[in-house]
């Protein structure tokens, strides 16, 4: 799903941090206190999602 929250969801937790924004380059999880560059934390997470498919834009528009 390409709406799924890797970046704001906790990777340690699970918790989804539903107020966080864009701009927020550090996630914070308010349940667990884990703290890492949020670029990172979506990393972890999507590293760590058992099934998930990447598509290529570029055959699947045309």
């Amino acid at each position: 799903d390409r709406r799924y929250p890797s970046s704001k969801t906790c990777h340690q937790c699970g918790h989804v941090h539903k107020d966080l924004k864009l701009s927020d380059r550090t996630f914070v999880c308010p349940d667990c206190g884990y703290t890492e560059e949020r670029d990172i934390n979506a990393a972890h997470n999507l590293r760590d999602t058992a099934a998930y498919t990447v598509l290529d834009l570029q055959t699947t528009m045309f």
